[in-house]
């Protein structure tokens, strides 16, 4: 039955609006039972007792709605390898409630999230909170997707046997907003009205039959529409993993992003742990200092931490990453470190275009460990978990060995993994959990969860 819904403009909460369907009542609060008794978890491991207690619930049947983790990263996270790879590691341990919330439609090139597949047609503008002439409202995504066009769509198809039974929008209520028709399984179940006085974040919860296959979403040509996110999940128990990752961003990516939707969206979703998987490009940046990426990392992680006081924080250091200098190309280099005598003279020896074959050889940039320090030592004192990618492929020109080594785990480009590297990556840091997990459920226990093949 098509349903065209009245905007509802509801007591203002950190800047924005909530969109609901007529006659649904808010998110059932989220049960944190512990279970049975908790084992002496390991110091260092205190911080995901968050998420250990809702992991715990779930698996003693004590919780029936969803445990959410929040996944927020640079390329090696939009990519939705090394995401999706701990996505079905969490949702074959402890149950799957869905794909979760997405950016809308296709953001950038490439696009390839894992469980669903989303394609859009016709005239659409998509803006990201990157770009260097971004404005507007962005939220959580950091994509907004516009378009006026009756004959554009956006699809996103459920590739989950059970698909599923929730549907959630989060779109930009503003001046002259249009009209965005919903259709699930080719029946339209919606008309949604994004007229608004002035622009904020505003939110549609619409229940589905159980088993939905796809959702597709038109302008009605009435107005402009945007979208901030889409998402699809179902109501039982399990586990959402919500990825959201931007190509060459930093930490500070986050600064782009409206606070009070930011907020907002981190509070609807009530997240159990957020993982920070940023470092590599600003690694790679030979100007930055110390002292300001700390006050940087510092900033963000206290954001995400005011947003969602009660969840564990994971701060995935940077994995190791390895550049040439600019003139050296057409050829089969060695890797190794920057001496401590080089550092001095980086400029000349590295970021000219110097051939001088004594400096030819593949090495991690400087800034990458000055990047992993600062992460580790701001991650101790805000109380946050700290894992060093890097360790996983044996440190510094780990990355060089990926790419030459047969099979190769890592691409030319020393910077991006192969479906493989990314895939160990995931089950490094699983088993990391898992291992402190097994200690938290069964005192003494010693047993660590098997990581699927």
């Amino acid at each position: 039955m098509r349903a065209l819904s009245r905007l509802r403009f509801l007591a203002l909460v950190l800047g924005v609006i909530v969109l609901p369907l007529a006659g649904c009542g808010s998110t059932a609060s989220r049960a944190t039972g512990t279970g049975s008794v908790r084992g002496a978890v390991a110091p260092e491991a205190q911080t995901l007792m968050p998420l250990f207690a809702q992991l715990q619930a779930l698996e003693s049947g004590q919780r029936g709605s969803p445990v959410t983790i929040l996944h927020l990263g640079d390329s090696h996270t939009a990519g939705d390898k090394f995401s999706g790879r701990l996505r079905q590691l969490f949702q074959d341990r402890f149950g799957a409630a869905g794909r979760g919330t997405l950016p809308p439609g296709v953001p950038f090139d490439y696009y390839r999230p894992t469980l669903v597949s989303a394609e859009q047609t016709g005239d659409w503008t998509v803006d990201s909170s990157y770009g260097s002439n971004a404005f507007g409202l962005f939220g959580i995504s950091g994509f907004r997707t516009s378009s006026s066009d009756p004959d554009a769509a956006m699809i996103l198809a459920s590739e989950e046997g059970q698909g599923f039974d929730h549907v959630e929008l989060v779109v930009l209520a503003q001046p002259g907003g249009g009209t965005i028709e919903v259709s699930v399984d080719g029946r339209v179940v919606h008309e949604l009205p994004t007229e608004g006085s002035v622009a904020r974040a505003a939110r549609l919860d619409l229940p589905v039959s159980p088993g939905s296959r796809s959702l597709t979403l038109r302008p009605m040509g009435d107005g402009r529409v945007s979208l901030l996110s889409w998402s699809t999940r179902r109501g039982n128990s399990g586990v959402l993993y919500e990825s959201h990752g931007i190509v060459g961003t930093t930490i500070n990516i986050i600064g782009r992003w409206e606070p009070g939707t930011l907020a907002w969206e981190i509070g609807h979703s009530d997240p159990a742990m957020i993982v920070l998987a940023y470092g590599t490009n600003e690694g790679f940046n030979d100007d930055l200092t110390r002292e300001e990426y700390t006050a940087d990392f510092r900033t963000r992680l206290r954001a995400l931490r005011q947003a969602a006081p009660n969840a564990a924080i994971v701060v995935a250091g940077p994995p190791d990453a390895n550049r040439l200098p600019r003139g050296c190309n057409g050829e089969s280099y060695s890797c190794g470190p920057v001496e401590a005598s080089e550092v001095a003279s980086y400029e000349e020896l590295y970021r000219s275009r110097n051939t001088d074959s004594r400096y030819c050889r593949w090495h991690p940039p400087p800034n990458l460990d000055v990047v992993r320090q600062v992460q580790r030592s701001v991650a101790a004192a805000e109380g946050a978990y700290f894992w060093d990618w890097s360790q996983v492929m044996g440190g510094t020109c780990g990355t060089h060995r990926w790419a030459v080594g047969e099979p190769s785990l890592a691409y030319d480009d020393h910077v991006h993994f192969r479906t493989d590297g990314y895939r160990m990556s995931a089950d490094a840091l699983f088993q990391d959990i898992m291992r402190h997990y097994a200690t938290y459920r069964l005192p003494g226990a010693t047993d660590i969860a098997e990581v699927p093949r």
